[in-house]
């Protein structure tokens, strides 16, 4: 029997970050997919199919630090994210493409279509990140987090598990652990553990997104959910851009339930295949 796994293309592209790895699925008009972060390229998954039979070629990076892909640099920021990515498209011989980014992800999707807006035939923001000065603190607050180390509780045996729950509860409110959920949380486990032990945090905060924005002249679809993270950021997002194509998901974002992958998909292949 063929894991479902092994419909996608995966490989990895030599960069000025290390390796970075990437999944591939389908053929025609190339869409770049950028995660959301602590998390990695397996979140898009269940959605590639269903793209790749609608005619798009979609390429899943893993960010660097991020997934399969090297542990970044020390000093590292948003701009060189997208200047990796772009590095990932010349390799893959991508010399257009849509791209859509999800919640950190978003920033180096919009710092892509401001550094090579030839580049970039339309772009899809699913969460956009205006960071308040008190976020901006609790993010250069991470920079000093330390790896886990045992403690007399016993609570280092569960550290990675209970943290892989709690960001399934940001991302996902109400969020419960049950048989359903546990393949989920295994998922973000293994994408947290991944990471080192190493935020981006500290990246993101030092990231103004409010200012890139209005810079953007790539054709854009911004994304928000009734209960995402950075619902509260929706509206003041669209101000800041040109005139944009919006949509608002009622409940929760559907990219976190596979039964809800088809909206999500209708409601970006929409908007790629309608021209202004």
């Amino acid at each position: 029997m063929t894991h479902a796994n092994s419909a996608h293309r995966k490989g990895y592209v030599d960069t000025r970050a290390g390796q970075v790895f990437y999944r591939q699925a389908g053929h025609g008009r190339p869409l770049l997919l950028l995660h959301w972060t602590p998390l990695s390229s397996r979140m898009y998954r269940h959605i590639m199919p269903l793209l790749a039979a609608r005619g798009f070629a979609c390429i899943a990076p893993d960010l660097p630090g991020y997934g399969r892909s090297d542990p970044r640099p020390e000093r590292w920021s948003m701009p060189e994210y997208a200047g990796v990515m772009l590095e990932v498209l010349d390799a893959l011989g991508h010399t257009c493409v849509s791209v859509l980014g999800g919640h950190n992800g978003s920033s180096v999707a919009a710092e892509i279509a401001r550094q090579a807006p030839e580049r970039t035939d339309a772009l899809i923001l699913d969460g956009a990140p205006l960071l308040t000065p008190e976020l901006r603190a609790a993010f250069a607050q991470l920079a000093e987090s330390q790896p886990p180390v045992t403690r007399e509780d016993g609570s280092h045996a569960s550290q990675a598990f209970t943290t892989a729950v709690a960001l399934l509860r940001e991302y996902i409110p109400g969020f419960e652990v049950t048989d359903e959920t546990l393949p989920l949380i295994y998922e973000t486990l293994i994408d947290y553990l991944e990471t080192g032990f190493v935020s981006s945090g500290p990246i993101a905060g030092r990231y103004d997104l409010a200012e890139t924005l209005p810079l953007l002249t790539t054709r854009t679809l911004l994304l928000g959910a009734e209960r995402d993270t950075l619902a509260s950021h929706f509206e003041r997002a669209a101000e800041r851009l040109r005139p944009a194509h919006r949509h608002f998901f009622p409940g929760h974002h559907p990219l976190h339930f596979p039964s809800r992958a088809v909206e999500y998909v209708d409601v970006l292949t929409d908007f790629l295949n309608t021209p202004d």
